[in-house]
């Protein structure tokens, strides 16, 4: 044959059969080969790597089919997020509504707290806030670093000119439109309309950089409109000038950073010193400076994407370099962007991406990155919508609380108000004590912590290392003199870059001795833990006042030492986790954008560093001939330049200082806030009782006015509580993802059925997990379960591990068990040791659940041998584990239930399947006794009626149960018989005579010596 690929007995002349191996082994010749036999286009090829790639992707089939589909996928995503905000925006039009119906007294209150003033402003912002279809995502990064490029990709259309020389030099979105066209905005002219494709050259000719970029263009932004159905929903990408070109293009892209929900940050992989970190400093200083409080927060840096063009051209220089080279830009991101992770940076050629998408493939980089931006959108739009839930559901949430508040007065005498006033104000004078003493202890710590730093960064400044860097510089290092420039413009990219370097050996020096992270991080976690102390008490005051039960044991996070055993989060990392989310700051402390420690120094100080002294250096070199003196040695001049700036910084105490507060600035924040805050929030509560003791309403007015409303405001917090669940759950630091889920039922009563599961929690550990599992969408009283599982700690309940969703019903995630007691009881052999070792320390550690539960005002619903579990490795009573926890509550059947088999009902006692009657802690040791009856007994408590009866008719029934009779080991009846039968017949008294609770079955049960 003409491609020299036949052999002698023409076996070639068969069609060659595409597989990896046939790939691997594949010469030029036979590649085109292949190509014609399998019309896979390589034209547009000129490396046997590359044609190999080709064929790879041919092979699996990534077409361009598959690209659009995923582009679809976008759309989807935001078209569920147009359906969460319109939800939420229901919502709080009823919360608007509902406020109409409060009397001045309340909306008084709500003026006088921080969060709260001014509501219906507040109301109105938000709802037009969820109203906006708007979802631009900002393509922003480096200089020449391929942003039009990777946008075009995207786009799967060549639109925007992208050259290896930086050209957009305006800001250009690409939306929806019906025809393919662009407008070009003027800043003084009306706007002018370019039909696409015909006029790209047109177009590029306003998006080329025409002159020094430091003078402002004639064209404002370029609008490009696009027939794109997955923009339709109001998805639109801006593609921004290069970060840092200059102060004019900055500013454009920092004020477009106000409506950007989402961020793909571009950089240039082969750029000498890697990442250009300053630039991102600068930018993230805009953002911070931009975030306003109870604003939409303009950017979430966790759903930000890094891309890493120009990748191949890294990959040239061999594996050890590329990935020393990769590690190097993970290790500039880690230290100059907040919460980043290495999952948020992709590394790619968009060049060679578009060469595969217009031959129909889609490359496998181009591929992770679809995948990344799948990731990202859902977050973002999540993150965007949850700022007006968090608002809504605190002002719900203090509305109750004056409700209950008010509702207090009516169910006491004067006498008894009056002496919870007055203890009130005494905790409160004491907590105001305390939190100004704590409040000046850690100012004072903050102070120190800035003078140890600046003692470190001042004896860094004079080491012989950092002199020497500061003078080292090569000519690919130094400023370009172009032909026509000014001296102010190239005296402004001399100390620019010597700025720069100065900034770039500081950052160094922090990334390798960590001085700010450890400092930060060790300030951080004394003053979170500190206001989270503050939080509690002051929640614990509130509550005594809002609730007739002044000695109910409150569900709160307190702040715990550190444990051996992992535990459900800790109240410090709680907070953490969660300082953006204000409604879990009790005191309303808005936190800085840049949440993770060691991170906000970074970004805040370096570009006010960057030109600190800049002016007063600039001064000295106005003479022409300082740009001759550049020009006959560039790097000389540099060396001394960056010198006389160096002595310039360190003999400058202020700048040093300045340096080190403005990296320290978030604690700051943290502080002031806390400070001023905490104040008003108590004189608030002071206020609300002073207005109380003042009403003259009846303890029957007071009722009427606000019991009614009191249920409506609940019943609104259990709504927004689900839209959580539900609509927000991608935010949830608990959110796990479920791997595998054995099918086989443990347990299945109504809506709820308990199942083996496999996980993957956020930080990629893998573990088994209990799933308990919801069939059908969920409603607002159970929702109240998912919120409860996480506040518990005890070794007889099953422990919270996280939350994950299954056919977009949430799902909670608890400890791996062993199985069921009924299962575990059977299993062993029936003799007499078996009481001792498992029956009787079974019932002490049920009983030691419920005492802890009904302490909390909390059931185990459908209590039963079934609902128990064991994880036999605990040992002893710790063993056994209440799995169905939640808030007392009527049982919600349905008519189809009564004509369905009796079931697990049969653990119900008699009045809660009476319609109305509320599932109690009476409820629970009436489902103690039955479980004493069966282990006793060794036999199901009403036989097999749970199958052979239907709900009505076992009601109808009335089956009685016999006093259980003795035990069949004399022993097992000798040592606990007595205390055994007195325990179930107290529990199956009727409900009015049901007055053993479960600390008293619990002391009955110590009592029982079994040694055999």
């Amino acid at each position: 044959m003409a491609d020299g690929t036949a052999t002698a007995h023409g076996q070639d002349e068969k069609k060659i059969e595409l597989t990896d191996e046939t790939i691997a082994k594949c010469n030029v010749p036979r590649a085109r080969k292949i190509s014609r036999e399998h019309n896979i286009p390589i034209g547009d090829l000129q490396e046997l790597e590359d044609m190999r790639q080709r064929f790879r992707q041919h092979l699996r089939q990534r077409t361009t089919q598959a690209h659009k589909e995923v582009l679809h996928v976008v759309s989807d995503l935001k078209d569920k997020d147009d359906s969460a905000r319109k939800r939420l925006q229901e919502i709080m039009t009823d919360v608007q509504k509902l406020l109409e119906t409060c009397d001045d007294k309340i909306r008084v209150q709500l003026d006088l707290e921080q969060r709260t003033a001014d509501h219906k402003a507040k109301i109105a912002h938000h709802m037009e806030t969820l109203q906006s279809t708007h979802c631009p995502i900002l393509v922003a990064g480096e200089t020449s670093s391929g942003k039009s490029s990777l946008i075009n990709v995207l786009l799967g259309e060549y639109l925007l000119p992208s050259h290896h020389l930086s050209c957009s030099s305006v800001i250009c979105k690409v939306q929806y439109g019906e025809d393919q066209r662009a407008v070009v905005h003027y800043k003084d002219k009306p706007p002018a309309t370019i039909p696409l494709p015909a006029g790209k050259d047109d177009l590029a000719g306003h998006l080329f950089k025409k002159s020094d970029r430091e003078k402002e263009s004639g064209c404002r932004e370029v609008d490009i409109y696009l027939p794109l159905d997955y923009m339709k929903s109001g998805i639109f990408i801006v593609d921004s000038p290069g970060i840092g070109e200059s102060d004019i293009m900055s500013a454009a892209v920092m004020e477009y950073l106000q409506q950007a929900f989402a961020f793909i940050y571009v950089i240039k992989s082969d750029n000498a010193g890697g990442v250009q970190d300053d630039r991102l400093k600068k930018l993230l200083k805009e953002v911070r400076n931009s975030r306003k409080q109870d604003k939409l927060q303009p950017l979430n840096p966790a759903s930000a994407i890094f891309v890493c063009n120009r990748w191949d051209i890294v990959e040239k220089h061999g594996p050890a370099e590329a990935d020393k080279v990769k590690q190097d830009i993970i290790r500039k991101l880690r230290a100059c962007w907040p919460g980043f992770r290495p999952h948020q940076v992709f590394f790619m050629n968009t060049e060679r991406a578009a060469r595969d998408l217009r031959a129909g493939y889609v490359a496998d980089d181009l591929a992770k990155l679809i995948e990344g931006i799948e990731e990202l959108i859902p977050r973002a739009l999540q993150a965007k919508t949850h700022v007006s839930w968090s608002w809504a559901m605190y002002l719900v949430g203090r509305v109750a609380h004056y409700i209950n508040s008010f509702l207090l007065k009516s169910a006491m005498t004067s006498s008894q108000l009056r002496q919870r006033y007055k203890k009130a104000k005494d905790d409160l004078d004491s907590l105001k004590a305390y939190a100004d003493t704590m409040l000046t202890n850690q100012k004072q710590m903050l102070e120190d912590v800035k003078c140890e730093l600046l003692a470190a960064m001042t004896t860094f400044l004079q080491e012989e290392t950092t002199e020497s860097a500061m003078q080292s510089w090569t000519e690919s290092e130094v400023p370009e003199v172009e032909k026509g420039m000014e001296w102010e413009v190239l005296q402004y990219q001399i100390e620019s870059r010597i700025s720069t370097r100065l900034v770039e050996l500081i950052d160094e020096w922090e990334i390798k001795m960590k001085h700010f992270q450890t400092k930060g991080e060790e300030l951080q976690k004394t003053i979170v833990a500190g206001m989270s102390t503050v939080e509690v008490r002051l929640f614990k005051i509130e509550d005594e006042l809002s609730n007739q039960d002044r000695h109910r044991n409150i569900t709160v996070f307190q702040t715990q030492r550190p444990q051996k055993k992992k535990s459900v989060r800790n109240l410090v990392d709680f907070s953490t986790e969660h300082l953006s989310r204000s409604d879990k700051i009790l005191l309303g402390v808005t936190a800085p954008l840049l949440a993770t420690f060691g991170v906000i120094g970074a970004v805040a100080a370096s570009p006010a560093l960057a030109v600190m002294g800049i002016q007063a250096l600039k001064k000295k070199y106005t003479d022409q001939q300082e740009r001759h003196k550049y020009k006959a040695d560039k790097c000389k001049y540099m060396a001394e330049r960056a010198m006389e700036r160096l002595e310039h910084f360190r003999k400058n105490g202020d700048s040093i200082r300045k340096y080190v507060q403005e990296r320290l600035k978030s604690v700051e924040d943290h502080l002031h806030a806390f400070g001023h805050n905490l104040p008003m929030r108590m004189k608030a509560q002071l206020q609300l009782m002073e207005r109380i003791e003042k009403d003259q309403r009846t303890a029957k007015e007071l009722a009427s006015d606000y019991q009614p409303l009191l249920e409506k405001f609940s019943g609104m917090k259990a709504k927004l509580a689900l839209f959580e669940l539900e609509e927000l759950n991608l935010l949830d630091p608990c959110r796990v993802r479920c791997d595998e889920v054995d099918e086989t039922v443990k347990f299945y009563r109504l809506n709820m059925s308990l199942k083996k599961g496999k996980v993957t929690t956020m930080d990629g550990s893998k573990m088994d997990a209990t799933i308990k599992s919801y069939s059908r969408k969920i409603d607002g009283t159970i929702v109240g379960d998912f919120t409860t599982a996480r506040k518990l700690m005890h070794d007889n309940i099953l422990r919270f591990v996280g939350i994950c969703v299954i056919d977009q019903i949430p799902q909670l995630v608890l400890k791996a068990a062993d199985g069921c007691l009924r299962e575990y009881l059977q299993k062993g052999p029936r003799v007499s040791a078996m009481f001792g070792l498992n029956t009787l320390p079974a019932m002490r550690g049920v009983c030691a659940g419920l005492q802890y539960l009904h302490s909390k005002q909390l059931v185990s619903f459908f209590l039963s041998q079934d609902t128990v579990l064991v994880i036999e490795r605990d040992g002893g009573d710790s063993r056994f584990k209440l799995a169905h926890v939640g808030e007392p509550r009527a049982l919600p059947l349905q008519p189809d239930d009564y004509s369905g088999p009796a079931g697990q009902h049969v653990y119900l006692p008699p009045e809660v399947l009476r319609e109305g009657v509320v599932y109690d802690s009476r409820s629970d040791m009436y489902a103690l006794g039955l479980m004493m009856w069966e282990v006793w007994c060794e036999q199901k408590v009403f036989g097999n009626a749970e199958e052979t009866m239907t709900l009505q008719s076992f009601i109808d029934t009335s089956i009685q149960l016999e006093t259980p009779h003795t035990h069949k080991h004399t022993t097992v009846e000798d040592g606990a018989g007595e205390t055994w039968r007195t325990i179930i017949q107290e529990c199956l008294q009727p409900p009015d005579n049901r007055t053993l609770v479960s600390s008293q079955a619990m002391q009955q049960l110590q009592g029982v010596r079994y040694d055999h």
